[in-house]
């Protein structure tokens, strides 16, 4: 499985307090096509949004959120990097 990022904008910004606004039109979307949700942020001023998810390629998590109807700017494979710890 592949590291799969979505980056979502909202026009107008969303209120942050209250989450992702899209959160349940993908969520029962996620098993049809194999997709794991992993993570999400949120920009502080509510205009964009980068989800993270686990499957197997880009185009799973392309049609998850077709199928939902929601709209997203790119969606990409990421490779992790990660801080590493002084010795």
């Amino acid at each position: 499985m592949a590291v799969i990022m979505v980056e979502e904008r909202f026009d107008p910004p969303i209120d942050v307090s209250q989450g992702s606004p899209v959160a349940d039109q993908v969520s029962p979307c996620l098993p049809v096509y194999d997709v794991t949700w992993l993570s999400s942020y949120i920009a502080s001023d509510g205009s964009r949004c980068v989800c993270v998810y686990e499957a197997e390629n880009a185009e799973a998590v392309r049609r998850v959120y077709r199928t939902a109807g929601v709209p997203f700017e790119n969606v990409w494979a990421a490779s992790p990097l990660h801080r590493s710890e002084a010795p």
